[in-house]
């Protein structure tokens, strides 16, 4: 890594004083090292600063966007603006994650060479890079599946332009194909593709070049072959679904048990009122 070029973005923090503080655990954060992140968009390294700006619900920006989303970039200005209000939301569950996908989000601009990258391999580039696969990522990612979700990039894409659950849909379906990519054609498969952007090839042709296959072909088996290796095979394996099947099986032998209970309760009733003689047994219709 060169001299001038650091494993840490050197950010400039601005905002209101009544975020001082998330400034500060925002400023710590931007002293992690962010490799991943570098690794995923085919960087060496921080070099320029990168501002981030935090703003508080009630400001004129804030009013403008969606509750549902809690920063956004413009790479082209090297900026980041945050609004630390609304985190959690996913996918990003805390600041860090936050930051580092903002981050992300810059250096695929920077790495395009400032030309256009579709959305679902922006957002999918950095969601990875911000936080591991886990739980939620796979319970979002089975519904999209298992729904009348996305079934192809285009449809990706205009999915982020719909509403919030069309959105987190899209998140999850998007870092799902990048893992793919990356397990598929290798762990720089994203930044090999931007590279190819970067040098002015379309999409279709920065993909080809970068994998060896067609993008239609790759999404075919994403989204066809592997959901049910990515949803079902992982869960149905996991202890989750042990512990799931357990209560179940519990669950069932006590309603069983009720109903074995209830009957013998019943029999039981039954013989009392027949050894209790005639006469009571008419006593007993009366009251009835």
């Amino acid at each position: 890594m060169p001299a001038s070029a650091s494993p840490s973005p050197k950010i400039r923090v601005v905002g209101p004083p009544e975020l001082e503080n998330i400034a500060v655990q925002v400023e710590r954060l931007a002293q992690e090292d962010f490799t991943e992140v570098l690794n995923l968009t085919g960087r060496i390294g921080f070099s320029e600063p990168i501002t981030v700006v935090l703003l508080p619900e009630g400001s004129p920006l804030a009013e403008e966007m969606p509750r549902w989303v809690a920063g956004y970039a413009r790479g082209d200005r090297r900026t980041v603006v945050l609004f630390p209000a609304r985190v959690p939301s996913y996918p990003d569950r805390n600041l860090r994650t936050l930051l580092r996908h903002e981050v992300a989000h810059v250096l695929v601009w920077e790495a395009a060479g400032g030309r256009a990258v579709p959305l679902w391999l922006n957002e999918g580039i950095a969601t990875v890079a911000a936080r591991e696969w886990g739980l939620e990522d796979r319970a979002r990612y089975a519904a999209a599946v298992i729904g009348s979700g996305p079934r192809s990039t285009r449809q990706l894409d205009r999915s982020f332009r719909g509403n919030a659950g069309d959105v987190r849909r899209a998140y999850a379906l998007s870092a799902g194909f990048v893992r793919f990519l990356q397990t598929e054609y290798g762990i720089l498969m994203p930044a090999r593709i931007l590279d190819g952007l970067a040098a002015g090839q379309d999409l279709e042709r920065a993909f080809l070049e970068a994998s060896g296959v067609e993008l239609r072909r790759a999404e075919r088996r994403f989204f066809k072959d592997q959901a049910m290796w990515n949803t079902w095979v992982p869960f149905l394996t996991s202890s989750a679904a042990l512990w799931m099947a357990v209560t179940a099986l519990a669950l069932l032998a006590i309603a069983r048990r009720r109903v074995r209970n209830r009957v013998m309760y019943e029999m039981w009733d039954e013989e009392e009122n027949w050894e209790s003689g005639p006469e009571e047994r008419d006593r007993d219709q009366e009251i009835n």
